[in-house]
């Protein structure tokens, strides 16, 4: 049998058998010593926590393994006695909160109405407001909108202008929609607004303050009676008067500006209908619409099935046309036969309307099992309906945890869009996050580095409780984990305020600093941040020093517990870095994880180097090292001035060279090749900026890859307005002259296979364009600088040539591939600037 399809268990049959082999007993001895010690035993990967514990696949069948294979490596795997393993597990009881064990308190009013019995317009009085501190200004107004999503349910209202001092209107608004119309999830959105003009603001006024309110609660009662809603200040870079996609009640602030209104008052609760109402009205319109029909219901042409496809089969980012959301309307029925369909057919509904929107109940009740990608669009800001929402969920509930850990950053994120704190979204993540430790562990992170937001704190705060009440045991883990950081940051603090000291006293300090027995206790002996399948040992405080980057981060060392039975596992070695937002960092290594992903299901490894990286708190993260490697600079700056200078460029083939020697050298080469092209296809695609010498590395493999992403999108640096960069991306003579091993490129038949390469990597990707754009879409609510509109997320319509042929978006990816080429010479400018800048 070949090695990779062995079970765990007989490659422990075996070990055994072969540690059998020096002893002084028989055959039968021997094999009754295999049969008895086999199952006392599990194989553990060496240096982390990774287990291959079922013996019902063959070791081919693990990740790990598959890892080693992809990467040529030998796995490194050691015994360990199944007893220890299973008893070193923590027993985990949850404890239900008090609050949860008491009955519930919602309100149980007898006199209930449902609310689509009311045929009279929403009215909402607007009474007055307080701290609203604008001496500059002369008067302010209330301006108010009914929304659905993205989408207005009818024209904005606002009322009258009064000074600022004395902010008082006692004004009842009255709205162009009628009560029973309006959808389970829309929301009113108001803000208190300036008519006059400001500098660097748009006509028309601005925005001083705002807030949403949910029309229906979480009972699914329609708002009534006074309200006191405290406002938020408006969200940099967005000059919209009104915010609906931002999160819905007060600010906790209570010295923000607050309004005082009223919603109209009926004389007893009006509730949204259930199902089965629903069903009932859905069914006499669908009678009405036919009665009216001359012929009865005309089947669809062939016309308008094939204009359907079309439009089906367009990117989620462009816009239908008014006749279009039309025809998808009419054959609604037809688009069930196109799961992928349903993101259309929301699109075209009216909202306004609940002769539309109970049709649309009913026809999700049977709508057909949704992909993840579709599902996933789902849950974006423009997608408000409570039900969709859910039914997007429940196609998430089958994805495996492998598919739930790699898009966990949006699912988190999208969290802000869901309008009551318990929803389905919320109760999905907790069930996989307490299922799925690993999943657990990245969710806890990914909520507590956002902790500092006023916006998301109550929400991340309770889902952050929540978790950690039923965690168990764990939990002493990553309030161990929490504290190390929390010492770290306060470390780099102190560290920066010795700016003026020399390196070596400031290196000095930090040594002694972590040498205090406090400091070594709290940062040993628990898991990685990074990555709990790792643990840290002992802190080698001799090897931990202060990198030379703006932000002078830390470089860490700790010995990898494992190293007392097995010499082979090396040191851990981490980045702590604070004063950067490094959730830019994990979106652009996300996204580069997952297009490694799909070139590997296609049959093309790239060798593609997404390191780890995970923000834990406000501007501060952590960073894998990748061993072995350099960046470029340093690699032109050790050869010489003729190398720093830009005027050789053959050092880094000499560099793979002189540390890949034989056949090594070519596997380094074809190494090189490939991730070069699988970094020119993802920096491009994503539009990663700051591509200096510094921010290239190359390992001693002859991997390159790519680090530091603080631009993407298009955005690049700029010096006296002109852009430093001037090229899709980076592919420099320096590159071109390890792909041809030192030859000329115009007689290369290297550099042609790498340009097939770069071909056909791109074409991969554009098969999976609307993955990536749903994704950057659900990470609009993170308010990164450089991500901070749809229009930001267009520029993958333009890099991916969404809506091109295959023939004509080839062309256009071979011209950027040619205009990389010939102005390479551009980017070789740019790094010997970057070179002068820190000194050759």
């Amino acid at each position: 049998m070949a090695s990779k399809d062995l079970t765990p268990e007989l490659i422990i049959a075996r070990v055994i058998s072969k540690r059998t082999e020096d002893m002084d007993i028989t055959n039968h001895q021997r094999k009754k010593c295999i049969e008895e010690y086999k199952t006392t035993y599990v194989l553990k990967v060496c240096g982390c926590e990774e287990y291959l514990l079922d013996d019902n696949y063959p070791v081919s069948q693990y990740k790990y393994i598959r890892q080693c294979i992809l990467k040529s490596k030998i796995p490194e795997l050691m015994l360990m006695s199944k007893d220890t393993v299973l008893n070193s597990l923590p027993d985990v009881h949850l404890l239900l909160p008090s609050y949860m064990r008491r009955a519930s308190t919602m309100p149980s009013d007898r006199t209930t109405s449902c609310v689509w019995e009311v045929e009279e317009n929403l009215r909402v009085k607007i009474n007055f407001a307080t701290y609203v501190n604008v001496k500059e200004l002369d008067k302010i107004y209330v301006r108010t909108g009914i929304y659905h999503g993205e989408e207005p349910l009818c024209p904005i209202v606002s009322t009258e202008q009064v000074p600022w001092s004395n902010p008082r209107w006692n004004e009842w608004l009255t709205y162009d929609i009628k009560v029973n119309d309006i959808p389970r999830s829309a929301r009113w959105c108001v803000s208190i607004c300036s008519s006059e003009k400001r500098k660097g603001k748009k006509e028309g006024g601005f925005a001083i303050a705002w807030g949403n309110i949910n029309l229906f609660d979480f009972t699914n009662r329609l708002q009534m009676g006074n309200m006191r809603l405290y406002l938020w200040p408006p969200p940099k870079g967005n000059d919209d008067l009104l915010n609906p996609f931002g999160q819905t009640g007060p600010n906790p602030n209570k010295d923000a500006p607050c309004l005082e209104l009223e919603f109209y008052r009926y004389p007893h609760s009006l509730l949204f209908p259930c199902y089965s109402q629903i069903q009932q009205f859905a069914f006499f319109v669908t009678k009405a619409q036919r009665r009216e029909e001359i012929n009865g219901e005309k089947p669809p042409t062939e016309e308008e099935l094939v204009l359907l496809e079309e439009i089906l089969n367009r990117d989620r980012l462009h816009e239908m046309s008014v006749q279009e959301k039309e025809l998808v309307w009419k054959l609604r029925l037809v688009c069930r036969e196109y799961p992928y369909s349903l993101p259309k057919l929301l699109s075209s509904v009216k909202w306004y309307s609940r002769e539309d929107v109970s049709q649309l109940y009913v026809l999700l009740k049977d709508w057909p099992d949704m992909d993840a990608e579709t599902a996933l669009g789902l849950l974006d800001c423009s997608y408000a309906d409570l039900g969709v929402r859910t039914e997007a969920v429940n196609c998430l509930d089958r994805m495996s945890d492998e598919q739930v850990t790699q898009y966990l950053l949006q699912l988190v994120q999208v969290l802000k869009y869901e309008s009551y704190l318990d929803n389905p979204l919320a109760r999905f993540l907790l069930k996989r996050s307490l299922y799925n430790q690993r999943i657990g562990h990245f969710f806890f992170w990914h909520l507590r580095s956002e902790m500092h937001k006023p916006s998301v704190s109550r929400r991340f705060g309770l889902m952050l409780e929540a978790y950690c009440r039923s965690l168990g045991p764990y939990l002493k883990l990553l309030v161990r984990q929490v504290e190390a950081l929390d010492k770290l940051s306060k470390l780099t603090e102190m560290l920066n305020e010795k700016k003026d000291d020399t390196n070596r006293d400031r290196l000095k300090y930090l040594a002694e600093h972590m040498a205090q027995p406090d400091f070594i206790e709290a940062l040993q002996e628990l898991p990685l941040p990074l990555n709990p399948s790792f643990s840290l040992g002992k802190l080698r405080v001799d090897k931990c020093k202060i990198m030379s980057s703006a932000k002078r981060p830390l470089w860490l060392e700790w010995e990898n517990p494992d190293q007392m039975s097995m010499s082979m596992c090396e040191d851990l070695k981490i980045i702590f870095k604070r004063g950067d937002d490094l959730r830019q960092d994990m979106l652009t290594l996300q996204m580069i994880q997952i297009m490694d992903s799909i070139w590997q299901q296609h049959g093309l490894d790239l060798k593609m180097t997404p390191y780890r990286c995970l923000a834990t708190g406000n501007m501060t993260g952590l960073i894998e090292v990748v061993r072995n490697s350099s960046n470029i600079y340093d690699i032109q700056h050790k050869a010489g001035i003729m190398s720093t200078l830009q005027l050789k460029s053959g050092v880094i083939h000499q560099w793979i060279k002189e540390k890949c020697k034989g056949s090594q050298y070519d596997a380094a080469v074809d190494t090189f090749t490939k991730s070069c092209a699988g970094y020119c296809v993802a920096t491009f695609i994503l539009g990663i900026g700051d591509r200096h010498s510094s921010n290239i590395m190359v390992s001693q493999q002859g991997q390159i890859f790519h680090i530091d992403f603080g631009h993407f999108l298009g955005h690049v640096k700029k010096k006296y307005g002109i852009k430093r960069e001037r090229v899709p991306f980076v592919l420099t003579e320096d590159f071109l002259k390890v792909i041809t091993k030192g030859n000329d490129v115009s007689k290369s038949l290297e550099f042609k296979k790498f340009q097939e390469l770069c071909c056909q990597a791109y074409l991969i990707l554009r098969d999976h364009s609307n993955l990536f754009i749903s994704l950057f879409t659900l990470m609009l609510g993170t308010e990164i600088p450089e991500l901070q509109s749809i229009d930001d997320v267009g520029y993958l319509h333009k890099t991916l040539a969404v809506g091109k042929t295959e023939t004509e978006a080839l062309e256009y990816f071979l011209k950027q591939l040619n205009d990389a080429h010939g102005g390479g010479w551009t980017t070789k400018m740019d790094w010997l600037c970057h070179a002068l800048k820190h000194g050759i």
